[in-house]
């Protein structure tokens, strides 16, 4: 009878400690899935927002700056398509960094929220220059083209470092 109770008692710590190693199991599982849950999700910000940037070159190929001259037709049909796919590729990185401030943790939120900032300044920028050009007028201002180029450039690189920085401690 007392081989029986000390049968009994061994077989309940051994399944006390098969449920707590599957607990600890199960925790390390769900904490790699979000990590890469997370990296995916900031990779897809990082890509769908260097597809905005890349619109800068030829944008600025397309807008000449100073404006010496109205564009023509065929000029400005062409600088309307690259407007048109900057706005697609700038819902499509606003999307993207959506998610990442959904997935947070609050620095790589916050570092996407100044990437959609930034890009919509570009944006901004981009249909002003577009519209002096078209005009053929110099406005009294310069439009912020290079600033927020640049400042594109320096939130992207802000954003990786935090989200390299968050994914090596995950």
């Amino acid at each position: 009878m007392l081989t029986g109770l000390f049968l009994l008692a061994g077989h309940g710590m051994v399944q006390r400690a098969a449920r707590k190693q599957a607990k600890a199991q199960a925790g390390r599982d769900l904490s790699k899935w979000h990590r890469e849950l997370r990296r995916q999700s900031y990779v897809d910000c990082i890509v769908t927002y260097e597809k905005v940037r890349d619109m800068i070159v030829p944008l600025s190929r397309a807008i000449p700056w100073p404006v010496s001259r109205a564009l023509s037709d065929t000029e400005a049909q062409e600088l309307d398509a690259l407007l048109a796919t900057l706005g697609e590729r700038y819902d499509e990185a606003f999307q993207k960094c959506q998610i990442v401030r959904l997935e947070g943790p609050e620095a790589v939120a916050d570092a996407a929220q100044r990437l959609i900032f930034a890009a919509a300044d570009f944006r901004q920028a981009a249909d002003e220059r577009a519209l002096a050009a078209r005009n053929g007028e110099r406005p009294v201002q310069s439009p912020a083209w290079t600033s927020s180029a640049e400042k594109m450039n320096d939130q992207l690189e802000e954003f990786i470092e935090i989200a390299r920085a968050v994914i090596s401690v995950d």
